[in-house]
């Protein structure tokens, strides 16, 4: 059974780089940096849970925004402080590939890594990316979020968006020719999550302090 699963592990590495080849083959320099996002669909799931959050959120009396006390006031901010940055997480997580690397949104900030550190790319099957580097054995997962595998064969909808950007990433990661012309601007790169979902998890405090006093 080991033999097996080795055979399969070795012939989808096999196929997958010869996909990633004959990508290669057919792309040409991006003109300008190549991001990738939440979709509509995270977005909407992430909007809904913020709404359903304010209506169903049942704040304990010392959270009132007339009379805070500390301890219940700090266990809704904390509680609106977890679904501030799993919505955050899911609506606002950015890839952008460059002319010098790929920057990664992050909680604290963006991590940059540059081509030179990337070897392959691989999607994991939550939905999250992997890059591999050629001088170290660890790997930096992603913040992003792509429909995994298992969502997208429940649904019935192909999950190509994630497979197609770990092939185009890996693909310019091992071609140097094939890597953006351009070097991406601020908005392109952005800040962490961690300042919006701060400032999410204050709207939701206040929206559901005033909703329920």
């Amino acid at each position: 059974m080991r033999t097996d699963r080795s055979e399969r592990r070795r012939e989808a590495r096999r196929e997958r780089r010869e996909r990633v080849e004959r990508l290669a083959e057919t792309m040409v320099a991006p003109e300008v940096p190549l991001v990738w996002g939440a979709g509509w669909g995270a977005r909407a799931t992430a909007a809904v849970w913020c709404v359903v959050f304010v209506v169903l959120a049942d704040l304990p009396a010392g959270a009132s925004l007339a009379h805070p006390q500390p301890g219940p006031l700090i266990s809704a901010l904390w509680s609106s402080l977890i679904v501030g940055w799993l919505c955050s997480w899911l609506a606002l997580w950015r890839i952008t590939a460059d002319r010098d690397g790929v920057y990664i949104r992050r909680l604290w900030s963006t991590r940059f890594l540059s081509w030179s550190t990337i070897s392959r790319v691989e999607m994991r099957h939550d939905g999250q990316l992997e890059f591999f580097g050629p001088e170290r054995p660890g790997k930096e997962p992603m913040v992003g979020l792509f429909s995994p595998p298992w969502l997208s064969r429940v649904v019935r909808r192909s999950g190509r968006r994630g497979l197609a950007a770990a092939d185009t990433l890996t693909a310019m990661a091992r071609h140097s020719h094939l890597r953006p012309t351009a070097q991406a601007e601020r908005a392109l790169i952005g800040s962490g999550l961690a300042r919006w979902a701060v400032a999410l998890a204050a709207g939701l405090y206040v929206a559901a302090a005033f909703l329920h006093r």
